[in-house]
């Protein structure tokens, strides 16, 4: 009998961004000047490995930070990997944000609830939608070469969310820091019949 094959992703949360004290962080800011100690960092993730990278500029300065010592064997620019937008509260006071939603509901761990909708934006229960079908589109077309995916911590929450079975309320409370690598694995979905699903979590950190 052969083992199933497994896939190892590893989910990279960007750099620290330049931002606006009091301010939510606007829609597509550059990272901040380093110097970064990415020495630790380089460690954890792979040589040859295919990298998917969100589009924002955040993270393809990030990207460029880590490729000159990982050398990709390929690489993604993916729509799919943005950070949950918060259209019109982008670079908003946070006290004037707050003033609209402090009625409620609230939740104790995060700014919004998993359900609010920012004007022009995007929900997180609707980022959690479509990074389950991210995920399981990776499932579908599984390859044994390590997956890098240079993204924001939403995106890193929510997947989180679905390879743990755990709802948008509770995958919204989840600390992401920078430069954090979520280390997951994905079994062979067509030999991933037993209790478990195909997707384990390695480690956060």
């Amino acid at each position: 009998m052969t083992c199933p094959a497994i896939t190892d992703f590893y989910f990279v949360r960007h750099a620290p961004v330049v931002k606006r004290e009091g301010h939510l962080p606007p829609h597509d800011p550059p990272i901040k000047e380093g110097p970064f100690d990415l020495a630790p960092l380089k460690k954890r993730l792979p040589q040859n490995a295919d990298w998917h990278i969100s589009p924002l500029l955040r993270t393809r300065q990030t990207a460029d930070l880590l490729m000159p010592d990982l050398v990709p064997r390929s690489v993604t620019i993916d729509d799919g990997l943005v950070e949950m937008d918060f259209g019109d509260w982008h670079d908003q006071p946070i006290a004037e944000v707050w003033a609209k939603i402090a009625d409620g509901p609230r939740h104790n761990w995060s700014f919004i609830m998993p359900q609010t909708q920012p004007p022009g934006g995007e929900s997180f229960s609707a980022q959690c939608k479509r990074i389950a079908n991210w995920l399981d589109e990776r499932a579908a077309r599984p390859a044994t070469n390590p997956q890098i995916i240079i993204t924001h911590s939403g995106v890193i929450s929510a997947g989180l969310g679905h390879i743990l079975g755990i709802s948008p309320q509770r995958a919204i409370g989840l600390a992401v820091a920078n430069f954090a690598v979520l280390q997951t694995s994905l079994m062979e979905p067509g030999r991933a019949t037993d209790a478990g699903g195909p997707w384990q979590m390695v480690s956060l950190g």
